[in-house]
């Protein structure tokens, strides 16, 4: 992570197991491993002694290229989601991360995956 606390490649991992939002269609939600400092990266106050984690997810509609971001905190009391909307530069390369891990694993763009998964022709939208 940047001192400006600004993703980079090294921070994160794409999960290669991704799915459309079930709230959005046309949008990815993929799985972001994290190997950064969330509770800096995020301002979280750090905890002691209770079980508590923070996943992160990315939510992408490659058709209208939009990236947001959102982290989820569970602890033993429930799950808290918290919207963050990436830098450009870190959207940038989140987006390049998922175009990468989709033609590695399917052979596909981030567009064709998505209408793949949504069952939708993707040679309408591409003329």
């Amino acid at each position: 992570m940047k001192d400006n606390l600004e993703l980079e490649r090294s921070d994160i991992c794409v999960d290669r197991d991704m799915e459309i939002d079930p709230d959005n269609s046309f949008h990815l939600r993929v799985y972001l491993e994290t190997w950064f400092d969330v509770e800096k990266k995020f301002d979280l106050i750090p905890w002691e002694g209770d079980e508590k984690s923070v996943d992160l997810y990315a939510i992408y509609n490659p058709l209208e290229d939009h990236l947001v971001c959102e982290y989820v905190i569970k602890d033993d009391h429930g799950e808290e989601y918290v919207t963050y909307e990436p830098t450009e530069n870190e959207a940038k390369l989140i987006k390049g991360m998922i175009a990468e891990t989709i033609m590695e694993e399917h052979g596909k763009t981030p567009e064709a995956f998505v209408c793949e998964l949504e069952d939708f022709d993707y040679s309408l939208i591409c003329q």
